[in-house]
């Protein structure tokens, strides 16, 4: 009985598939005739192009603005580093070194552990 059913559902699917496709698609909606005119508007103002002053002042502000950022930035992780290297300096326990070691620092500025 089951087979039988998913049969004839296999077989009405299959029929509505081909019917549909087989279908003339409904036609298109047709332009109606123009409606009457109306008032016309007033004429916009003419555009004015930019001046090639103005916009080299505002790429010159952001080229300083973003040098600031990267400044800021740089002057942090220097900071960073300094806080960091102050603080292992105070505690050699909490250097990152394991026991018997202690931070060395080459000519280069690399830190390092080295056996005590």
């Amino acid at each position: 009985m089951k087979m039988k059913t998913s049969f004839l559902m296999g077989a009405f699917s299959l029929a509505l598939f081909i019917g549909g496709c087989t279908a003339t698609p409904a036609a298109a909606p047709v332009a109606g005739p123009a409606g009457p005119a109306g008032p016309q508007g007033d004429p916009g103002a003419t555009g004015t192009t930019g001046s090639p002053g103005r916009d080299a002042d505002r790429r010159r502000e952001d080229d300083q603005k973003r040098a600031q950022d990267d400044k800021r930035t740089e002057e942090r992780k220097q900071a960073e580093h300094e806080r960091i290297t102050d603080a292992r300096a105070r505690d050699s326990h909490d250097t990152g070194c394991p026991m018997g070691e202690h931070v060395y620092t080459n000519a280069e500025g690399k830190m390092s552990c080295v056996k005590d």
